[in-house]
């Protein structure tokens, strides 16, 4: 008697040695031409016109990113008249789809489906007559393996073909045994999930046996005999309580990664072809796909590829969900930038497709801002799903169906897949996974299992489509259905009884890094955030104080393959709207969650910068033109204009022309005034006092000493006769950065104390002195780099500039500057998107120890009840605080996958803010907005008179976050926000006659 290893041994082998030789059993040689791209890919009809040369199964193609255009052609012989027939092709295919090569099929000057990995097999005929021609194209990618620890550009010779033709043939492919492969590995699969001793194993294990014996006769009919016998055990039910599991074709494209955007657009037309290929004999089908601007591609660059989709969104098979623009980064980006995620996201499927989205769809974004679901709320959008904190390094979270409640009590409706991926491969261990680990199995008994290849694309294959069948109701195994993610929270939402609730952001334990690497692309997302919004304001006020047209025509008008038109022609279709929104959506595009976040190819980084070089000038172009719209042409050249943005009235030293001055300026308004070195008479001046030890700087609300290196060693708030620091600060920290495994994605907790201190020997030096400002210049070296710091201290105003200079050369390190705070509190309190929350400062539980590095938008303010310190920055948006110290982190030098990763020269400017009272009674909020937002001084006089504040709010936390022309040109919107995380009434006031409000 057999034992059950043996046969169990044997189950595992049936298929490589019986069943997979029959699912091809004929073969025929298909005739290769081939012609090679010199440069960047071109379309199908310029390729197909190029003259393309005879090669042979072996020849070498592709040269790194480079594109091969393949001509495949046969005949299909006689003998094979009613059978099957596809091509298979094997262009020298990665074992992970979406990563590598890949191949679009072209029939008829039309994209069909995808060549790769998985999909090697191209239908041609369902019943050949025989004698039919074959002929067509395949365009091949040459993209490199796609390890991410190395960068494209760096592995070789750029010329070298790096892969080969390893197949190329007509073949006869039998249904029947693909039915059987179907069968017998779903069997054998649940076999080796369910219990050792269980009855339902060894049923399976008994008829999969049988099956085997069958194979081995080898008598002519065994096929079928073998899928008669697994027929029974196939046909099992389950009980009424099992678990149910609804699958959705989905191919996560992640927009940039390991490939440039241009071939993002391709991997979409690939796995979008192919999706739409399996619909047409698969009517139970669904395929699920976020991203509108992967939509906004194909509609430009691939016409039948979209017009199909229309199609199958009409017929119920494809899903347009996500409700986001991109699936982006949720740890850097402002809040205004996520509202206007969800304005471009759901307006392009409400247009385009007559969709509108309930749901948010991030499964691959490393942490989620707490103030997302008043955010998602206001947008229409109360169901949000991710995966991504499964991969939590610590603690594992509690909860797969729940209610998210945001910092203002708002709720959303959330589900984590307990399968922990987006890219399931409808395998038993999967199905069981999901029922084992799902939480919340004792009031809920649904979950969601998005399924295909992904990351790269690729999508689901034939074999998934066909596991989702037999698992239906497969005993001993979750129920598994066809169905989309709107249908899934519907009956999610049916079938919980009292979810529980998670109050707070969903932090990662993970990918702490990602808060700071790729600093360039980081500080620049903050600055044309900022840019478009002064943009919007002064195209606004403008259209109401001087109307007319601010831009004849694009001030960028040349476009990559991915900037293309996305404006509504429906809609306000002027110059300067045109240029606005192709400026917001470049940038909404370069906050995908692989670009913003740092952890994309060098490649990937060079576009970026083009990218927001094109944002920068349209709406500086915009800004600029709107000002001078507000300024008379012929004004008096002695005057000055002095324009203010935020809803706060200032008082403040500036700089204009170089030197230092002093200005006053309305709420959201300008004031014309002739400019004097000199301070009203309520303010002290600074004063500086030079000694052997360095320099005190005084302006009568603070008292700074400087040693002669450039650290601070007191900073005294007079009013309350108080030292606020509680050693020497702006003290420069070097960690050693070398992470388990994702070099520009993580930073350990093992790296945060093992520090150097860098730049102590630094030298300083007086550059102004009083009594507007005084500046002090440090300059300081370690390794191959140099810190180069201008520290400034103004009259009127506790904060403390840091304007500091990096030139970076250090690699696998962590730059920091430390600040010890003289504050008594076991939190801190960071501003994130459209308000703020309050973190633990100790370790006492592994929650608390986890958040050794958090993000942080423009501020944390460490208080006590009656004072604190808060550090501001214009561009940091990492940070570690331990007790009272505060590090905000500058730099990281990630090895991988872009091995030059930040290095050049940095700038950045951080302060150090002492305040009496809280921080909202501290000017904490008002203070950061000040830095980040400088006052706009122009020469002449204003059209609107000598002083005007055009909008103005009775509450000091109400900010206006966004003043901007309405979409159709003829209202405005403005979006306001209580900044200081209460409840409040606030009285709005105009300053350009009566408006009609409407919320």
């Amino acid at each position: 008697m057999e034992t059950q290893l043996k046969i169990e041994t044997r189950i595992q082998l049936a298929e490589d040695r019986f069943i997979l030789p029959l699912l091809h059993p004929e073969k025929r040689p298909l005739g290769i031409t081939c012609w090679e791209a010199p440069g960047e890919p071109v379309g199908h009809d310029e390729a197909a016109a190029m003259e393309f040369s005879p090669v042979a199964e072996g020849a070498e193609w592709g040269k790194e990113w480079g594109t091969a255009w393949f001509r495949f052609q046969g005949t299909v012989p006689e003998a094979w008249t009613g059978r099957q027939v596809v091509a298979l092709v094997d262009l020298s295919f990665e074992d992970e789809e979406g990563f590598g090569r890949e191949g679009q099929v072209w029939m008829d000057g039309k994209p069909v489906i995808a060549l790769s990995r998985h999909r090697k097999a191209v239908p041609l005929l369902g019943a050949a007559r025989g004698s039919e021609t074959v002929d067509f194209l395949v365009e091949a990618s040459a993209n490199p393996k796609s390890e991410w620890h190395w960068d494209d550009g760096t592995r070789c010779d750029p010329e070298a073909r790096l892969f080969r033709v390893r197949e190329a043939r007509l073949a006869v492919r039998d249904e029947e045994v693909f039915s059987l492969l179907m069968d017998f590995r779903v069997c054998r699969e649940a076999m080796f999930e369910l219990p050792q001793d269980g009855t339902r194993r060894a049923r399976l294990r008994r008829a999969l046996d049988q099956a085997c014996r069958l194979m081995e006769r080898g008598s002519a009919a065994w096929v079928p005999a073998a899928r008669a016998v697994l027929a029974p055990v196939l046909a099992a039910k389950n009980g009424d309580t099992v678990h149910t599991i609804t699958a959705t074709g989905h191919a996560h494209i992640d927009t940039a990664w390991c490939w440039p955007l241009r071939e993002t657009i391709r991997k979409c037309a690939r796995t979008f072809s192919t999706a739409l290929a399996y619909m047409k004999d698969h009517p139970d089908y669904r395929f699920s796909c976020s991203q509108p601007v992967q939509y906004l591609w194909m509609r430009e660059h691939y016409p039948t590829i979209y017009e199909g989709i229309r199609e199958a969104v009409k017929r119920g098979q494809w899903e347009p969900m996500g409700s986001m623009w991109v699936e982006p980064d949720c740890n850097v980006p402002s809040g205004e930038s996520l509202v206007r995620q969800l304005v471009h996201g759901k307006r392009f499927f409400e247009e385009e497709f007559c969709v509108t989205n309930r749901e948010l769809w991030l499964p691959d974004v490393f942490g989620y801002s707490a103030a997302l679901p008043q955010i998602l709320r206001k947008a229409g959008v109360d169901r949000f799903l991710t995966q991504k904190i499964s991969w939590n390094d610590t603690n594992r979270f509690p909860h797969h169906t729940f209610h998210w409640e945001g910092i203002d009590g708002t709720r959303v409706f959330s589900h984590f897949p307990p399968v922990d991926t987006y890219n399931a491969r409808v395998q038993a261990a999967e199905l069981v996974k999901a029922e084992r680990q799902f939480a919340q199995k004792d009031r809920a008994s649904r979950s969601l299992m998005p399924y295909g290849y992904g990351d790269g694309g690729g999508g689901p294959t034939v074999e998934m489509i066909e596991r989702i069948r037999r698992w239906n109701n497969f005993e001993g195994m979750p129920r598994v259905e066809f169905g989309t993610v709107d249908g899934f929270f519907d009956s999610a939402e049916a079938d919980i009884d009292d979810a529980p609730v998670w109050r707070g952001e969903l932090y990662l334990e993970l990918h702490r890094g990602t808060y700071t690497s790729q600093a360039h692309n980081k500080l620049m997302n903050r600055r044309c955030e900022l840019l478009l919004r002064d943009a919007e304001f002064f195209d606004a006020i403008a259209a109401l104080v001087a109307p007319g047209e601010l831009l004849a025509n694009d001030p960028c008008p040349e476009r990559t393959v991915w900037d293309v038109p996305g404006h509504s022609p429906a809609k306000d279709s002027s110059p300067t709207a045109k240029a606005l929104d192709r400026a917001w959506k470049l940038l909404l595009l370069n906050q995908f969650h692989d670009i913003l976040p740092g952890s994309s190819i060098h490649r990937v980084y060079e576009e970026s910068r083009r990218d927001y070089e094109v944002i920068e000038t349209i709406a500086l172009t915009v800004r600029e033109a709107g000002m001078k719209r507000l300024l008379e042409t012929n004004a008096n050249p002695g005057r000055v204009t002095v324009f203010n943005t935020l809803a706060q009235a200032r008082r403040e030293v500036t700089e204009y022309q170089g030197k230092p001055v002093w200005t006053e300026a309305p709420s959201c308004g300008c004031r014309a005034l002739d400019l004097l070195a000199e301070l009203p008479g309520d303010l002290a001046g600074v004063t500086v006092v030079e000694s052997n030890d360095g320099w005190r700087l005084e302006n009568g609300l603070v008292a700074v000493e400087i040693g002669g290196n450039g650290v601070v060693t007191s900073c005294r708030e007079l009013a309350l006769d108080r030292e606020m620091l509680a050693g020497p600060a702006n003290e420069f920290h070097l960690l050693r950065d070398y992470p388990n495994r994702w070099s520009a994605w993580d930073i350990e907790a093992s790296a945060m104390e093992d520090q150097e201190i860098v730049g102590s020997t630094g030298t300083g030096t007086l550059e102004e002195s009083g009594p507007l400002r005084a500046v002090l210049r440090f300059e300081r070296n370690f390794g191959q780099s140099r810190i180069t710091q201008k520290v400034v201290l103004r009259a009127g105003s506790a904060r403390l500039d840091f304007d500091t200079e990096i030139d970076w050369q250090e690699r696998d390190r962590v730059l920091k500057v430390s600040f010890p705070l003289a504050v008594q509190t076991d939190h801190s309190v960071c501003e994130i998107q459209s308000g703020h929350v309050r973190r633990p400062n100790h370790r006492n539980t592994s929650w608390d120890a986890a958040r050794f590095e958090i993000p942080v938008q423009r501020w944390i303010d460490l208080c006590e009840a009656d004072a604190g310190v808060a550090l501001l920055n214009d561009g940091i948006f990492g940070c570690d605080v331990l007790e009272s110290r505060v590090r905000l982190t500058l730099l990281k030098s990630a090895s991988a996958p872009d091995p030059t990763a930040d290095r050049g020269v940095h700038r950045r400017t951080f302060s150090l803010f002492p305040h009496a009272g809280a921080t909202l009674a501290g000017g904490v909020i008002q203070e950061a907005l000040a830095l980040n937002f400088p006052l706009l001084l122009r020469p002449g006089s204003s059209v609107a008179g000598a002083t005007t504040s055009w909008l103005s709010a009775d509450r000091p936390a109400v900010t206006l976050e966004c003043l901007k022309k309405s979409e159709d040109g003829k209202g405005l919107v403005m979006r306001w926000l209580e900044a200081g995380g209460r409840s409040t009434r606030a009285k709005l006031e105009t300053g350009f006659g009566p408006l009609e409000f409407v919320e």
